[in-house]
């Protein structure tokens, strides 16, 4: 089968760890790449982003820039007209997010976005139960996370934009995840209202939410004050049961979520976005919702 030739531009903490990803699955290889602060990695660097995007070999793209230069790499690949898989979220501005959904729509290339929970095991699973009724009258979602500190101790490295309220903040790198997973089990949202703490830098410390979806509320409630990096729990209760995905991989559900999905599963996905067949990944039009979702929140709205 064909292996796709990737360019990764942002070579951080995630473009690093996406470029082992691709190298080990059979369907993916990494022939150049592109980061200001030029680390060591086992493929070519390149001068910038065009040079990347344009080169030949690049048959897909890959960016885990800061938000603020998304659609920047998003006009590279549609001038191009090479696929794109962006990591979330697709913007830190619901205008650009939008630009970035028109321009690709503008052309039709492939187009996912970076959501874990788009194909991996456990929230497919969780999915299945859901949709297949086993839990009764769905009754509530709730989301609970607490950090020990903003920017987690592992993403040290990853710049000064992620822990500024320009681009940063938990509710834009973690919530937007959960945010994510609920519109597309229970279908989109419309924020209720949100209240917003903030420490001296301008970054979220507390975040209290409520999102509407079409037969339930959404209720999050995240801040600063664990005693590990991520502690999470996303949890939907329904009249004969709940089920929850805790810490992003672990199932808690007492009945059977059927069989367990292969680790690859999301860069299968990705496989057969890039193949033209239908797949789960997560399209810019959820992302742009995503987005908007969270923006508001932040807003205090």
């Amino acid at each position: 089968m064909k292996s796709y030739g990737f360019g990764i531009i942002g070579l951080g903490v995630m473009g690093q760890e996406m470029a082992e990803l691709l190298t080990a699955h059979p369907r993916f290889h990494v022939v150049a790449g592109f980061d200001p602060s030029r680390p060591a990695v086992p493929f070519p660097l390149l001068a910038d982003a065009a040079a990347v995007v344009n080169d030949p070999r690049v048959e897909a793209v890959y960016t885990a820039t800061p938000p603020a230069h998304h659609e920047a790499i998003v006009r590279l690949a549609v001038g191009a007209k090479k696929p794109i898989f962006c990591e979330k979220p697709l913007s830190s501005s619901a205008a650009s997010a939008q630009i970035c959904c028109d321009l690709v729509a503008s052309v039709g290339i492939p187009a996912a976005i970076n959501f874990s929970f788009a194909a991996r095991d456990v929230p497919v699973r969780i999915a299945r139960v859901v949709k297949s009724g086993a839990l009764g009258r769905i009754e509530s979602v709730h989301l609970r996370v607490r950090f020990g500190q903003w920017p987690r101790s592992w993403q040290s490295g990853a710049g000064a934009w992620l822990a500024g309220p320009a681009e940063g903040g938990f509710t834009r790198e973690v919530i937007s995840h959960f945010v994510f997973l609920a519109n597309r089990l229970f279908g989109p949202g419309s924020l209720v209202g949100s209240e917003v703490e903030r420490g001296p830098a301008g970054t979220e410390t507390k975040l209290v939410a409520t999102v509407q979806h079409p037969t339930i509320k959404f209720t999050i409630d995240a801040g600063i004050g664990g005693r590990v990096d991520d502690d999470n729990r996303f949890t939907v209760k329904g009249s004969a049961g709940e089920i929850s995905l805790v810490d992003w991989s672990k199932l808690d559900y007492a009945g059977d979520a059927g069989p367990a999905l292969p680790a690859s599963s999301q860069l299968d996905a990705l496989a057969d976005l890039l193949d033209g067949k239908p797949n789960q990944t997560a399209t810019f039009a959820e992302g742009l919702a995503v987005v908007e979702l969270i923006e508001a929140m932040l807003a205090g709205k």
